[in-house]
């Protein structure tokens, strides 16, 4: 992997879907705001977009936690701006910070990505072990 500049900072444009707001699958929904869930997805996209400049090739990553606060609500039709900035390396792993703010100014939510870098072939293998214990275990 190739060195990321100090604050290297990218972003992630949302605009807010009555698809993301809060609705369980076996509750029903619950509140007609952006769920905390979205937010985490979007998190991890976000810290992504750090991360994919600087591979190499052959080479993946792969997200391992996910750390997010929500701290305010946006609306379906609002605007949320995800911005991902590097913070560190610790060994292999790429720690970003996050923050998410609305296009009324409120920040929404804040927290931290890690993502795991490794060779995509080390990657593929072990997903393909999993399908095999899988397929072994419906057998």
């Amino acid at each position: 992997m190739r060195p990321i500049p100090p604050g290297f900072t990218q972003t992630l444009t949302v605009l807010v879907t009555d698809e993301m707001t809060v609705q369980f699958q076996e509750l029903g929904a619950v509140h007609p705001v952006y769920a905390t869930y979205w937010l985490a997805r979007h998190f991890e996209e976000a810290g992504r977009k750090v991360l994919l400049p600087f591979l190499e090739d052959g080479e993946g990553g792969i997200g391992t936690q996910v750390n997010v606060t929500h701290t305010a609500s946006a609306l379906p039709g609002m605007t949320v701006t995800v911005t991902a900035t590097f913070t560190r390396m610790e060994g292999r792993r790429m720690v970003c910070e996050l923050r998410a703010v609305s296009e009324l100014g409120d920040e929404i939510g804040h927290g931290t990505t890690t993502q795991m870098v490794l060779p995509q072939a080390r990657i593929d293998a072990n997903f393909e072990a999993l399908r095999e214990r899988w397929r072994q275990r419906q057998s």
